[in-house]
C-alpha cells in the first residue's frame, strides 16, 4: 500500500508512512499527528492489487482521545483517480462509537503485547472491489451536536478519571503548541479485505494478454543515425581529430570507431635463459601478456562560454582491424566542435610489415595504423519510422 499524495505533518510526528508500517514496527509510543491548526487531513491510499474490501481499522494512538480530538471519519473507494467517480462508503462518529469503550480514552494504561490493540472499526454495509481508497479525518467544531457535553462527563466533577479535559490525560493526547489544543492523530491504518484472484483465464488467454501486455511495456525500438558533419581536423600525427558540426545537429549519443589495423610486436620470453627451447615443458610468454599497451580514447566537447570540456575516456579494447565499435556518451551532448584523443601506450604499436612505409620520422614515432582518420562516426538515437525510406542511409 502507499499514500499517494502529500498530508501536512507535526514537525515532532512520526512520518506519514508510519499508517501503513506493519503493527509491530517502530516505538510503541510513536504515532503520526497533524499540525494543530489543522482541523482536516485526507489519505489516498493505493492498495497493491484490486481488492475486495470490507471495511476500515484505525488504531488509537498511545496518548488516546478525548471530547476535543475525536474527529469525523468519511470513507470513499474506487478504482481510478478521479474524486468524482469515487463511491461513498459512509460518515462515522468516532465520538458516538467509542462512547461505551472507556479505554479509548487517554493515555494507554498497559504494554502488554498479547493485549488486541486499542481500534477503532469502520465496517462497510458491503464489501467493495476497489485499488484506491480515501480516508478523510475531520475535527468536529466546539458546539457541535455530536459532542454532548451533559452526557459525556460533568463539568463540575474534579475526579480527572471522569473529565477527560484533565491535564494529566490532555498532555499526552494534545500535539499543539498549546497542551490543551486538539489534533488530529492516529497510529496505524489498517484495510480489510481480500485480493482479488486472477480466475477464468484460460492458459491461451493468458499468454496472449501477457504477449500483448510485453509488446506495451517494451520500448520504441531506437537505432543509431549519422549526425553530418561541417569539416574535421588531424592533429599530431592523426592521434587528434576534431569533427565541426552545423548548428542544427541533434543530441549526440556516441560514437562508433572502427579498430586500428596496427598491431603490437610479438615478443617472446622464456622463464630461463639457458632453458632448452625444444622442452615442451617450458612455457613461453608473449611480450603483450608481461607488459599489456592499453589505449584510451578521450572525447571532448565546446561547451558554452568557448570551453573545451572532456566528456569521458574510453579504453580500446583488442579487436580485428576494421570491428565496429560503439560508445554511447554518459549523456546526450549537444555541441559545434566534437575532439577525440587517442592516448595510452601509441609507441608499443606497430604496422603490419606488409603496410610499413620508409617515410622516415613519422614511421618511427607512430604507426600509421593509429591513425584516427576516417574511423570515427557521431551518432544519435531515433525510431527509424521518423526518418522515413531514408533511415537505411545514414545508418551507422
Amino acid at each position: 500500500m502507499l499514500i499517494i499524495f502529500e498530508v501536512e505533518t507535526a514537525k515532532d510526528s512520526a512520518p506519514i508512512l508510519s499508517l501503513l508500517a506493519p503493527l509491530n514496527s517502530g516505538s510503541r509510543h510513536s504515532y503520526w499527528r497533524a499540525p494543530p491548526c489543522t482541523t482536516s487531513v485526507e489519505f489516498v491510499i493505493v492498495l497493491g492489487s484490486v481488492s475486495d474490501v470490507s471495511g476500515i481499522i484505525l488504531l488509537v494512538s498511545p496518548c488516546g482521545y478525548s471530547v476535543g480530538d475525536t474527529p469525523m471519519v468519511q470513507i470513499w473507494a474506487s478504482n481510478k483517480i478521479h474524486r468524482e467517480e469515487r463511491s461513498s462508503m459512509g460518515k462515522w462518529d468516532v465520538q458516538s462509537l467509542i462512547t461505551s469503550s472507556s479505554d479509548l480514552y487517554g493515555p494507554e494504561k498497559s504494554a502488554s503485547v498479547e493485549k488486541l490493540p486499542r481500534h477503532v472499526k469502520f465496517t462497510f454495509k458491503n464489501p467493495v472491489r476497489c485499488r484506491i481508497v480515501w480516508i478523510t479525518l475531520r475535527l468536529q467544531r466546539p458546539g457541535s451536536a455530536s459532542v454532548n457535553f451533559g452526557k459525556d462527563f460533568s463539568l463540575l466533577s474534579l475526579d480527572e478519571d471522569e473529565n477527560p479535559f484533565a491535564q494529566v490525560d490532555r498532555r499526552a493526547s494534545f500535539g499543539g503548541a498549546v497542551e490543551n489544543e486538539p489534533c488530529i492523530h492516529a497510529k496505524r491504518i489498517l484495510v480489510v479485505g481480500s485480493p482479488v484472484k486472477r480466475e477464468g483465464l484460460t492458459s491461451s488467454q493468458s499468454s496472449e494478454q501477457l504477449s500483448i501486455r510485453n509488446w506495451l511495456d517494451r520500448a520504441p525500438q531506437m537505432s543509431r543515425f549519422k549526425v553530418p558533419i561541417e569539416a574535421e581536423r588531424l592533429m599530431d600525427y592523426d592521434l587528434v581529430l576534431e569533427q565541426y558540426l552545423p548548428p542544427a545537429s541533434p543530441l549526440l549519443a556516441g560514437f562508433r570507431l572502427d579498430a586500428f589495423s596496427a598491431i603490437k610486436p610479438r615478443v617472446t620470453h622464456s622463464p630461463s635463459s639457458d632453458s632448452d627451447i625444444w622442452d615442451k615443458s617450458v612455457t613461453f610468454l608473449e611480450d603483450r601478456y608481461i607488459s599489456q599497451a592499453v589505449l584510451y580514447l578521450q572525447v571532448s566537447a565546446l561547451q558554452e562560454p568557448y570551453n573545451m570540456v572532456t566528456i569521458a575516456e574510453y579504453r580500446l579494447p583488442e579487436a580485428r582491424a576494421g570491428t565496429p565499435m560503439y560508445f554511447d556518451f554518459p549523456r546526450p551532448i549537444q555541441s559545434r566542435r566534437v575532439s577525440f584523443k587517442l592516448l595510452g601506450d601509441v609507441t608499443a604499436f606497430a604496422d603490419e610489415p606488409s603496410e610499413q612505409d620508409d617515410s622516415g620520422l613519422r614511421a618511427q614515432l607512430v604507426a600509421t595504423g593509429l591513425s584516427l582518420s576516417n574511423r570515427i562516426k557521431l551518432y544519435y538515437y531515433c525510431d527509424p519510422s521518423e526518418l522515413g525510406k531514408w533511415a537505411s542511409l545514414s545508418a551507422v
